[in-house]
């Protein structure tokens, strides 16, 4: 999976092949279609899907079924829902990145663009639609939602422009705002999120959902276009006034709803969700637990810090160098942390993303042995990389490079290429946030 595993280990030394060892670990356990094909099952003809805390949704009696959904790990999990379905799938349309190899029989599957929204998007979107309508109520929908899938699920709202929600898409990713906050803005924008993707169907609703969201709020992946909307325009708005963008067609139309000129989208309790069901089938926490016992199982004190680190990239790096270095231990020790965390750009960054600034500043602070941080989806930021691994020889390489400047300037990928740290995977099919390890050998 690590393309580059080679170069890093000659760069870092032998200890840097157990963490990039750990990471793979941790990217393989949430491969999507094996944790479709854990969660569901067709017995007779019933349908059973078993969410990560072992609670079974059972669904008896549907003629045909269809697929539909986006996200980076789409493909993979429409690919699997048509094997366990057998000849059952009559038909389906999945929007995936662009780049993604996938072929999946009965099924429409649109390449388009992210993080910012693109015409395939929107065409793709029309295709699920389509088949949404087209499903009789007595008719099982599955739709397979993961990572990605606000950017890939694009459907204005009516009197909106996809470039009016390129425009706010784009100036939310530039301003740090969370997940959480885009997706209350995105969904206030939309057709089809914020639980109104199913205003267009009939039948019933099976939604297998892979988090890629810190706490795995199922309003917030991917907008939650199968669940309610907690969120109000109102919330929308001020997310728009504190990053200083409601000089915008999509804040002039946010605050028309916020006036009731505009429908809010379904809300808790709305008797639409009656007939839908949504599992949550992987996350984060699943991830950093595989790549925990794959440490513990070589006999390296492992602790699991938990999947919510969030705040400011490089604030983020820094903390995981400062903790690792105050543990005193005689023995190799590992920490292991995920989350999603977020990096305010200036007005010209450079290349980079939130994993590489992690793994800069980790450096900058004088990490001991060996830290990994990566992006489980392969791509982090701007750049090709998923994400840079650093030891305790990164930092007098950094003080060589004046790497202190380039992360002030956003531009990590830069430094980081210079040191032989980063990490290259290409896209690995699926996305629960980010990971984090450090790996002190104590020797």
């Amino acid at each position: 999976m690590i393309k580059n595993r080679a170069d890093l280990v000659r760069v870092h030394g032998r200890h840097s092949s157990l963490v990039l060892s750990a990471l793979e670990a941790a990217v393989k356990s949430v491969d999507p279609g094996a944790l479709v094909r854990k969660s569901l099952s067709l017995r007779g003809g019933t349908l059973v899907a078993r969410d990560i805390k072992g609670k079974n949704v059972k669904i008896k009696g549907f003629n045909d079924a269809y697929v539909v959904g986006a996200g980076k790990a789409s493909a993979a999990m429409a690919a699997a829902v048509a094997r366990i379905l057998k000849g059952r799938v009559a038909g389906g349309a999945i929007n995936v990145p662009r780049g993604t190899d996938a072929d999946v029989d009965r099924i429409s599957i649109t390449r388009a663009s992210h993080p910012v929204p693109d015409s395939k998007g929107v065409c793709g979107t029309k295709k699920i639609i389509e088949v949404l309508e087209k499903a009789k109520q007595d008719d099982l929908v599955v739709v397979v939602i993961s990572g990605g899938g606000s950017a890939l699920m694009p459907m204005p709202a009516r009197g909106l422009a996809l470039k009016d929600k390129q425009e706010a898409t784009s100036a939310l990713l530039a301003s740090g705002a969370s997940i959480n906050e885009i997706n209350a803005v995105r969904k206030h924008l939309s057709a089809v999120k914020g639980g109104q993707l199913v205003q267009h169907t009939r039948s019933r609703v099976l939604s297998l959902v892979l988090s890629d969201v810190v706490g795995d709020d199922l309003t917030v992946i991917a907008s939650g276009p199968t669940f309610p909307d907690a969120t109000t325009f109102s919330d929308a708005r001020q997310v728009l006034e504190k990053y200083g963008l409601t000089g915008t067609r999509a804040a002039r139309y946010i605050a028309r709803g916020m006036q009731g000129a505009i429908k809010e989208t379904p809300k808790p309790g709305d008797s639409i969700f009656a007939r839908v069901s949504n599992v949550l089938i992987g996350n984060n926490e699943l991830a950093c637990k595989s790549a925990t016992d794959f440490l513990r199982r070589r006999k390296v004190r492992t602790e699991y810090l938990g999947s919510a680190f969030d705040g400011e990239a490089r604030d983020f790096g820094a903390f995981m160098a400062r903790l690792a270095g105050d543990i005193k231990s005689k023995s190799p020790f590992a920490l292991v942390a995920g989350g999603e965390t977020t990096v305010r750009l200036g007005k010209k960054p450079g290349k980079g993303g939130r994993n590489q600034e992690a793994a800069l500043a980790c450096a900058l602070a004088g990490v001991e042995g060996v830290a990994g941080f990566i992006g489980t989806d392969g791509i982090d930021g701007n750049s090709d990389a998923a994400g840079a691994l650093v030891s305790c020889k990164s930092a007098e390489l950094a003080r060589k490079i004046n790497a202190k400047r380039l992360l002030a300037r956003h531009d990590s990928y830069r430094a980081l290429e210079k040191m032989g740290s980063l990490i290259f995977t290409g896209y690995t099919g699926t996305n629960v946030n980010d990971i984090a390890i450090v790996y002190n050998p104590c020797q």
